[in-house]
């Protein structure tokens, strides 16, 4: 697998104004992807010795399995990294893999892994991911509780595993996604909805292996709080939210009423689950869970803590401010732009790493090009009266390579970047209220191009500043 890496980076150095604050920053934010490549994840998580598996989590902490007592083993997954990780996972095991079945976004190379990869549709699903939402459930079905079933999950895993539940529709469930990714919810929020709509999430994927079969999932976490129920919605994961809870959400983004959003079907689903005339998800007390283990060998706290070491090793002193910011990309380049600005001269070279994922709610009905991290880039543009000399960068970049609606991973601002906007006579506030920043950022050559990277671990920002 090869890593990803800012395919435009040279063209973003050219100019010699402030290239050391940028080429440090960019050579972070490729050190922070290169820490998340999901096929070295699960070459170095996993260990065989003396047929005792060994496979470590975020935190260190060893779960053990005797491959001795398994006859066979298989292999299912889907999401933004899953490609890599079943490479990693045929590297470790290599034809002991009697099975495969993984759905992937249509932007990713898998040549190499044949046949049995499923191309789909990511954020909306479409029906390419139901097809191959079948062959993961067939693969499964296959499996008795002799043999080792892994799972591979990753962000993206909830819209390109779509299996409506018993009396909706895909294009049903469509509409209601699209409804909720328009409307600000939270990505907690959206698998809530997600998974009770669902014949597969909220922990029934589990449901469907023969009872007592082992079950691993080896989990990237694409969230902030690095739940595992909510990871691509959870689907070998027991499941606390409800029906009621379902409809709260609607109702919160005035989407319940929306006749347009959510048909009478799915009105009626969730008000039966609601009463508790139809199951609701399946809960921890079940013992479908008994053999199932849930392990995170990726997140966003290993990209952040890689950028912090790469720019600690460059002479810079970094401080990493975790990995759980959320909220508006407003709010986000408010606060980017007085890391660069309330700090004295005699405090550089310092830098600030922080990762999470905002959200970008289009109240406004006026909808660019462009996603939240650009976004965010673009708000700490605002807040700079006039360009400045101060030598500096402001990175924000998506860790899967695709920034909202655009073909950018992100977006950053120096020194130079203001000096051009101000020759320009670009009027940052227009683009911040119709959510254009790429239209934006294309014009002062600022844009950062990864392609799709394989990975997803929500975002990354990084504050560099020589002087």
């Amino acid at each position: 697998m090869v890593a990803a890496k800012i395919k435009n980076l040279s063209r973003l150095l050219m100019e010699k104004t402030d290239a050391n604050s940028v080429r440090m920053a960019m050579g972070a934010g490729q050190s922070g992807l290169k820490s998340v490549d999901p096929y070295l994840l699960v070459r170095n998580r996993i260990k065989i010795a003396e047929r005792i598996l060994n496979i470590s989590d975020v935190n260190g902490q060893v779960t053990r399995f005797d491959l001795s007592s398994f006859e066979s083993i298989y292999a299912v997954g889907a999401g933004k990294a899953v490609a890599g990780m079943l490479c990693g996972l045929k590297h470790v095991f290599g034809k002991r893999i009697k099975e495969c079945a993984i759905t992937v976004p249509y932007n990713l190379e898998t040549k190499r892994l044949g046949s049995f990869v499923t191309k789909a549709s990511h954020p909306l699903p479409d029906e390419n991911g139901l097809e191959g939402t079948k062959k993961i459930l067939a693969v499964i079905e296959k499996a008795t509780c002799k043999d080792l079933i892994f799972v591979l999950i990753s962000g993206g895993g909830s819209a390109l595993m779509p299996l409506p539940i018993k009396g909706t529709t895909l294009d049903e469930k469509q509409k209601v996604t699209s409804g909720l990714l328009a409307s600000g919810a939270s990505i907690d929020e959206i698998n809530t909805v997600r998974k009770h709509l669902s014949g597969i999430k909220g922990g029934k994927l589990a449901a469907a292996a023969e009872f007592g079969t082992t079950i691993l999932s080896l989990i990237l976490s694409d969230v902030t709080t690095d739940k595992i129920e909510t990871i691509a919605s959870g689907p070998t994961a027991p499941d606390k939210t409800t029906f009621k809870d379902t409809k709260l959400i609607l109702q919160k983004y005035k989407l319940w009423d929306n006749k347009k959003v959510i048909s009478k079907s799915i009105r009626r689903i969730i008000d039966d689950g609601a009463q508790k005339k139809i199951a609701d998800t399946p809960k921890p007390s079940n013992p479908i869970f008994k053999n199932v283990h849930n392990i995170l060998i990726g997140n966003n706290a290993i990209a952040c803590e890689a950028v912090s070491r790469y720019l600690t090793k460059h002479g810079i002193k970094a401080m990493n401010l975790g990995s759980s910011f959320t909220g508006s990309p407003s709010n986000l380049g408010e606060f980017l732009f007085k890391l660069v600005d309330d700090f004295l001269p005699e405090s550089a070279p310092y830098a600030f790493v922080l990762g999470g994922e905002t959200t970008v709610e289009l109240n406004n009905g006026r909808v660019g090009i462009g996603g939240r991290n650009q976004e965010a880039v673009l708000a700490a543009s605002s807040k700079f009266k006039l360009w400045t000399d101060k030598e500096f960068a402001v990175v924000c970049l998506g860790t899967d390579g695709i920034d909202g609606n655009s073909k950018a991973a992100g977006a950053f601002i120096s020194s130079r970047i203001l000096s051009k906007i101000a020759k320009k006579k670009l009027v940052v506030r227009e683009y911040l209220h119709k959510h254009d920043s790429n239209t934006f950022f294309k014009k002062v050559s600022s844009t950062i191009i990864t392609g799709a990277t394989g990975t997803n671990v929500n975002d990354i920002s990084i504050v560099c500043r020589l002087k």
